[in-house]
């Protein structure tokens, strides 16, 4: 797998301090967009320095933007600003993404159920299919964020088939809580082809109308991320916090 790039890319436009209120909130907005996915797919990593004038020099933007974009990271728990010393990627929690995999369990646990309790989907086996073959080839090109969109579409796909779209958000709050160790993991852990395979499990399952066969296999794919995890925690554990031990 190719090494996730830590620097920030972007291809914003240059903001000289002259945009109207609604240019520089758009602007502020693709800041932020920028820099939660940076985070969210490691390249920015846990306990990086957030420089206001590094990022608004590589943005091509001014500081204003760059530090509303901060603030509103830091209320979702993504950077840490720790008095005299600066801003700074905040480091993982071990309970708080055990926690959100209880929130993935409870509720994606029980969708391959409620998937098998409709009548047969055809469509939606295809589009779970296309879902597949998309996080196949991003796999074979070593595109790990291609890896990581088509792995979530395959997840929210499932959703609104059941016509569960709404439930979407819940389950992809969690998914953000623990999206850093996964980022981590593809390239360094190789986990990614087992993600697949697990996924071509669970539509077999479907496809076979097998209830009891779709639950187990959906449980054993959500159930690889804690080990992933405390893999992760293994070979970075400046990445996390105080809050969990590592061979728990």
């Amino acid at each position: 797998m190719k090494a996730v790039s830590r620097r920030p890319r972007t291809t914003m436009p240059r903001d000289r301090g002259l945009l109207g209120g609604a240019a520089n909130a758009a602007l502020a907005d693709r800041v932020f967009a920028q820099l939660r996915s940076d985070i969210l797919h490691a390249r920015l990593r846990p306990g990086d320095a957030l420089s206001e004038n590094s990022l608004a020099d590589s943005m091509a933007v001014s500081r204003t933007p760059v530090r509303e974009a901060v603030q509103r990271l830091v209320r979702e728990g993504l950077v840490q600003v720790l008095p005299q010393r600066g801003s700074y990627v905040a480091r993982l929690s071990m309970q708080r993404i055990r926690d959100a995999l209880f929130v993935r369990e409870a509720v994606e646990g029980q969708i391959v159920r409620r998937f098998l309790d409709a009548p047969p989907n055809t469509h939606a086996l295809q589009a779970l299919d296309a879902c597949i073959e998309r996080q196949a080839a991003a796999l074979a090109d070593q595109d790990i964020e291609a890896v990581l969109r088509a792995d979530e579409a395959f997840h929210r796909c499932l959703l609104d088939s059941c016509g569960l779209g709404g439930v979407w958000p819940v389950v992809a709050q969690a998914r953000d809580m623990h999206q850093r160790t996964r980022a981590i993991a593809v390239p360094e852990l190789q986990s990614g082809e087992r993600a697949l395979a697990d996924h071509r499990a669970i539509v077999a399952a479907l496809r076979a109308r097998d209830p009891q066969l779709a639950s187990l296999a959906m449980q054993q794919h959500l159930n690889r991320n804690e080990p992933l995890m405390l893999a992760v925690a293994a070979l970075h554990p400046d990445y996390f916090e105080e809050d969990g031990d590592v061979d728990a």
